[in-house]
């Protein structure tokens, strides 16, 4: 089965660029079933990710240094996006690492299967999010909950 063509590209566009600037990081469109990269958003601060446009999944772990845990190059079958594709399920919360200018860069990983009306996977919205950004976000949460509880006591 070929990839869908991209349906609303216009529409697409500027949802990708919000998305990405919501989460503070990248927000890949890719074609079902070959992976390949339609359009992308954003960006990770520190990784070398250059000319996505076009990769497919068989070459992600060459041409973007995809790293697996354990340090080896990434497997393509395990990659988050590969895994929606093939399950239709959602693949959330997974950190990776990615080549970055200073050594691998840990981001976390999700990645949402988009499916046509009668459940066929058309595609995967994957997002990709630096953790100090989240850490960041974390920190400022816990500072405004001791300031709300401040106040409650007094």
């Amino acid at each position: 089965m070929p990839d869908a063509d991209l349906p609303h590209a216009a529409f697409l566009r500027p949802l990708l660029d919000v998305m990405a600037e919501r989460l503070g990081g990248a927000v890949i469109l890719h074609a079902a079933p070959s992976g390949r990269i339609l359009m992308v958003a954003g960006e990770v601060p520190g990784l070398e990710i250059h000319d996505p446009i076009g990769a497919r999944p068989d070459n992600y772990a060459d041409r973007f240094q995809v790293f697996a845990q354990d340090g080896s190059l990434a497997r393509v079958e395990d990659l988050p996006v590969v895994r929606a594709m093939a399950s239709g399920e959602a693949i959330t919360d997974e950190v990776w690492l990615l080549s970055g200018a200073a050594g691998p860069v840990p981001v976390f990983v999700d990645s949402y299967p988009l499916k046509d009306d009668s459940g066929a996977v058309i595609g995967v919205i994957a997002a990709a999010t630096d953790p100090k950004r989240w850490s960041n976000r974390a920190e400022r949460l816990k500072h405004t909950i001791s300031i709300r509880d401040g106040f409650a006591r007094g």
